[in-house]
């Protein structure tokens, strides 16, 4: 099931040239490259006649629109601007995962899983009692995560710290698969922001697009505030994030082996998966209005 009239991440912008790259999105085959002009193109690949899709480029991705190229819009692009705002110093990549795509929107809504999947790189031991809270719009979910008196993560001791954080995560998803994640870190009992030795502040940038109803195409990006424009900080926070992220592909994908031995099965869901719901039932209310329309069309 894909929302088609909704703009998907297709690229880093980086990776395109003027040598074609064959990806598939929601099942379909796609040639991207770049023209004559520099401009980012989309072709259906492997079919006659060629298919033209509209794409769009903002804040190093590109973006590949599916479904009636008459309801492109380039106002409704995801707002991830970090990723290239002068104020910020950014790394970002790709990832494929043999997952259904969904299955990153919920981890990504459910932090709980840090302190244990994560041990070895961004997660805190003591990460285990949250203060939660969710807020919910027509399209979108936004939680509110706030952790305090931790122990630094292994990725934060690398960096030096070696004192107690508080933490302050905002979780927002919009469809079809967004998931934008706020941090704001100072060290424990101090307000986020206010004047102190330590505040940090990153902004993780997730868009998952579907390539098969179980795989899927993970673009990532780690904007940051702090120590800019320190290319051997940059590439250690990458390592870092791509460690990390290795861990989820190898839990999403175990995921997703049990599931297909019985799709049938009832799925069990627990306080902690509260955002997942709730960002899926966003989803099915705007598949829904997007079948029906179609429809009556």
């Amino acid at each position: 099931m894909y929302l088609r009239n909704h703009w998907y991440c297709a690229a880093t912008s980086a990776e395109l040239g003027p040598e074609k790259i064959a990806r598939t999105f929601l099942d379909q085959p796609v040639l991207l490259g770049r023209g004559m002009d520099g401009k980012p193109e989309a072709l259906e690949h492997r079919r006659r006649p060629v298919r033209s899709y509209p794409v769009c480029e903002r804040h190093g991705f590109v973006w590949i629109w599916m479904g009636d190229p008459a309801r492109a819009n380039a106002a409704r692009l995801p707002d991830f601007h970090w990723n290239d705002d002068p104020e910020w110093d950014s790394v970002c990549d790709r990832l494929p995962i043999a997952a259904d795509y969904f299955l990153l929107v919920d981890n990504l809504m459910d932090l709980s899983h840090v302190s244990f999947l994560h041990a070895n790189t961004i997660g805190s031991p003591d990460d285990r009692s949250p203060e939660l809270s969710w807020d919910r719009g027509p399209d979108w979910v936004r939680g509110t995560r706030i952790m305090r008196n931790c122990r630094p993560t292994p990725r934060m001791q690398k960096e030096g710290i070696d004192f107690n954080i508080d933490r302050v995560q905002l979780m927002t998803y919009t469809p079809p698969a967004n998931v934008v994640i706020d941090l704001v870190t100072t060290e424990a009992g101090r307000l986020p922001g206010a004047a102190g030795p330590h505040n940090e502040h990153i902004v993780i940038l997730d868009s998952m697009t579907p390539e098969t109803a179980r795989s899927c195409h993970y673009f990532w990006a780690s904007a940051r505030n702090y120590r800019r424009n320190d290319p051997e900080f940059s590439e250690f926070i990458r390592r870092m994030t791509i460690l990390a992220f290795n861990e989820d592909k190898d839990m999403l994908e175990a995921e997703q082996k049990i599931i297909d031995l019985d799709p049938s099965a009832p799925q069990i869901d627990v306080a902690g998966d509260a955002g997942g719901l709730q960002s899926r039932r966003v989803f099915a209310r705007l598949l829904a209005e997007e079948n029906a329309r179609q429809a009556a069309e």
